[in-house]
């Protein structure tokens, strides 16, 4: 990993585990703890948010750079690097992984202890130092970690259930992959064109890999979600041909969650960018049109709405 890189993340306030995974404490662990609010995942799906960790086994690695993406790409540092390959060699046993984690988790939560003072419940305390979620997404495309199934795997061992988000362009790793408890797939784009200018693929035939993942995410045996990030003025358009995608996955759930103007982002994008929940909720009740999906729940502060294929969701 470049210096530059490190230096980069650590400022952004990353923990950096082994060779390239990284940990970092989610704001909504923190409003959970301080404020009693949560993360629309406890929401929507019964994630309590101050027992959840958000990771990522490759920090440094991806096989697209979006525009919209908080990531830290090469082109934000005026650095480049190697983005797709990882071999065993250039990880950790991913019990070493996980320990650094859980680690990370208890150094983060420091300042949150109600016996030094903080004002928080101590058994919320208590539980946010025994996490039951981890949320394999943060940074970088997981499925390029050799050792995706080892983790997931690890991950349960420990009694604890896992959000994976992937951008689908690893479709031979999607189908043999020890399945996480919900599975995400980020469609970004509406047709190849929207895909190539907005996602900036660094492998060949990206957008045909995304179709595929698309096949391979309706023969899957777990929770299945197809995660669309609408950026305005970019790929916020032509809901018919979302739906077509959505239709090949037929995914669980599906959730429009708006751009936020965060991160590396802001140095490719503007505010005018970030929709409004309005149009994030207009678009959905387009794709519910559609698909024939219900529009379930939503939560304004992350302008996000939740679309599912049944009227119940059965809460993890």
């Amino acid at each position: 990993m470049p210096i530059e890189l490190s230096e980069k993340l650590e400022k952004q306030g990353y923990h950096l585990l082994g060779r390239r995974g990284a940990y970092k404490a989610c704001q909504w662990q923190k409003k959970a703890l301080l404020h009693d609010v949560s993360c629309y995942k406890e929401r929507f799906y019964g994630i309590q948010s101050h027992r959840c960790l958000q990771m990522t086994p490759v920090v440094d690695k991806c096989t697209q750079s979006c525009e919209f993406c908080w990531r830290v790409t090469p082109a934000d540092i005026g650095v480049s690097w190697n983005q797709v390959d990882v071999s065993e060699t250039d990880v950790v046993p991913v019990n070493e992984l996980m320990d650094a984690v859980l680690m990370a988790n208890l150094r983060s939560l420091g300042g949150y202890n109600p016996k030094a003072g903080a004002s928080v419940p101590e058994n919320k305390y208590n539980e946010a130092r025994d996490p039951k979620h981890v949320a394999i997404s943060l940074a970088g495309e997981p499925t390029l970690h050799p050792l995706i199934s080892d983790l997931i795997d690890e991950v349960h061992h420990r009694g604890m259930t896992s959000f994976l988000v992937t951008n689908g362009t690893l479709p031979s790793v999607l189908s043999t992959m020890s399945l996480p408890t919900q599975l995400y797939v980020t469609l970004a784009a509406p047709d190849e064109s929207t895909y190539k200018t907005l996602c900036k693929p660094g492998v060949k035939d990206g957008w045909n890999r995304i179709l595929k993942s698309q096949e391979i995410l309706r023969s899957l045996s777990t929770r299945t979600v197809n995660r669309l990030t609408m950026v305005s003025n970019r790929n916020m358009y032509d809901a018919r041909e979302y739906s077509k995608l959505i239709e090949m996955g037929e995914p669980d759930f599906i959730e429009v969650k708006g751009y936020m103007f965060l991160g590396s982002s802001r140095g490719r994008l503007d505010k005018n960018n970030a929709p409004s929940h309005r149009e994030i909720r207009a678009f959905s009740e387009k794709l519910a049109a559609l698909t024939g999906y219900y529009v379930l729940d939503e939560q304004v502060e992350s302008r996000v709405v939740l679309l599912s294929r049944s009227k119940q969701i059965k809460k993890l």
